[in-house]
């Protein structure tokens, strides 16, 4: 069904209506308060078309309607391409960035908290994103006894700690060789592409360098760049923003919504598969298994270091959020995220 002009408007009105009070919007209501100049028969019409057509649902014939997951998907399409927040909004969460900023090579769990408290959602922060993070470095740090310290650090500004349990001892000087070997041949690969590569490292590929070396190396590389170790980091914040709300009074959303933010990988993949599409993306009900489940709506956006994925900051709400609101602040975090981490010394605490 293509919508008219005034079916559109119609719609879009009852969409606000029905995102500032949360209840079904009745035909009167939306004649009254829209602005179209439609009389209430006329009103009546028109919704009932857009129920008809799948825009508009209602739990009973005598109840108003609400916008089912195409009315919100039409109705964000719809939406004018905003220039950013607002100036108040611009300052609030400058304001809010210097307050909780840390640095943000080691640590995202603030942006999540930053963009909850922006938007008063749940918001989400997820690193890394993309095809997989481009090793930079590898740094081999003397514990004790036989246990060395791994550090790996990538272009996406994160530095992953592992500790090694390694045979015979080593020294520092030694371990420092390894760690330029290491750095040497593996630099500017990805995660991935380090992992298959690691075989690599033995003689019998003809590398340079003497042999007891390599096959120290390889060995060391299977421990530091083994894949069930590595986790995607997700971290969720503001949980008690929705719970707040009139929308998650009833048991069964609240469990079906913090089951959902619990589940940390599902809300990774599902980012991973919307970024596909391109650099911010909304997740409406049904059109998603991590919004499904409790009638949610997503929005999310990436952030780059190098004109590389990075990350993602977004934001986790009921499917009636205010779209128009927090889209710009979900983009705006992630432009101020993507300077602080390609400006030099921006990122530093």
């Amino acid at each position: 069904m293509e919508l008219s002009r005034r079916a559109l408007s119609v719609l879009c009105a009852v969409v606000e209506l029905h995102i500032r009070s949360g209840d079904p919007v009745a035909s009167k209501q939306v004649a009254c308060h829209s602005g179209l100049g439609l009389s209430p028969a006329t009103m009546r019409n028109v919704m009932a078309e857009l129920e008809e057509g799948g825009y508009l649902c209602r739990a009973h014939s005598s109840a108003g309607r609400v916008p089912s997951d195409r009315g919100f998907r039409h109705y964000v399409d719809a939406l004018p391409r905003s220039s950013g927040p607002t100036p108040t909004m611009k300052r609030e969460i400058e304001e809010r960035m210097a307050a909780m900023r840390r640095e943000l090579f080691e640590d995202v769990e603030w942006v999540a908290r930053l963009i909850a408290e922006a938007t008063r959602e749940a918001g989400v922060a997820v690193r890394p994103m993309g095809d997989g993070p481009v090793l930079e470095a590898i740094s081999l740090v003397m514990l004790d006894n036989n246990r060395v310290l791994g550090v790996i650090v990538t272009d996406d500004g994160a530095v992953e700690r592992r500790v090694l349990e390694l045979d015979g001892d080593r020294t520092r000087e030694r371990l420092q060789t390894l760690s330029n070997f290491l750095t040497g041949h593996l630099a500017g690969l990805s995660i991935r592409e380090v992992e298959s590569c690691i075989d690599a490292l033995c003689p019998e590929e003809g590398l340079p360098g003497p042999e007891d070396i390599q096959v120290e190396a390889q060995e060391i590389a299977r421990q530091l760049f083994s894949i069930d170790d590595r986790d995607v980091e997700v971290w969720v914040a503001g949980t008690d923003n929705l719970l707040a709300t009139s929308d998650f009074v009833d048991i069964e959303r609240v469990r079906s919504l913090l089951t959902t933010l619990q589940d940390r990988p599902r809300i990774a993949n599902e980012f991973r598969k919307a970024f596909a599409r391109g650099r911010t993306q909304i997740l409406i009900g049904e059109e998603s298994e991590a919004t499904a489940s409790g009638s949610l709506g997503m929005v999310a956006t990436l952030y780059f270091r190098d004109s590389r994925r990075a990350g993602a900051v977004g934001v986790v709400g009921p499917s009636r959020m205010d779209y128009q609101r927090i889209v710009p602040v979900v983009e705006y975090v992630g432009d101020t995220l993507t300077q602080m981490l390609e400006t030099p010394g921006a990122s530093d605490a």
